[in-house]
């Protein structure tokens, strides 16, 4: 069966579309916090007052053993317990979250995250369907 040409030009932008996405994602993951969404960076403004926080709380804590676990964690040594290693090393863990998080396909991302966003729903459906129409066409 051949498709009209309008058909077809739809279908390799949708093609083209997907390819850009997953080159971006690739360029992400090589590039750690780099091409991060709007809402990745919103959140990572507040990964500093987290880090300071966090960082308080372990260090006004009076149980060394609590303390000493907290800083293993964080693969300190004990001689570096200073407060701006310690919110410093939390930061970078937090943002390094955030951006691990980023970079996953909206699809494996929890649900709850679209709830509200039917827009985007919408356009992976219509995605979904283009690339199934071009599979029926094309065969592959």
């Amino acid at each position: 069966m051949i498709l009209p040409c309008r058909e077809i030009s739809q279908v390799d932008r949708s093609l083209t579309r997907k390819a850009l996405k997953l080159a971006l994602n690739e360029l992400k993951e090589k590039n750690g916090g780099v091409l991060l969404s709007e809402h990745a960076l919103k959140i990572c403004n507040y990964a500093p007052n987290l880090a300071k926080t966090i960082a308080g709380l372990i260090l006004s804590s009076n149980d060394l053993s609590f303390k000493g676990e907290c800083i293993s964690l964080l693969g300190l040594q004990f001689q570096e317990i200073k407060r701006e290693v310690v919110e410093d090393c939390i930061k970078e863990k937090i943002i390094y979250a955030i951006g691990i998080n980023d970079r996953k396909p909206q699809r494996t991302r929890e649900a709850a995250s679209f709830l509200f966003d039917n827009e985007v729903i919408q356009e992976l459906n219509t995605l979904d369907k283009e690339y199934e129409e071009y599979q029926e066409a094309f065969g592959s």
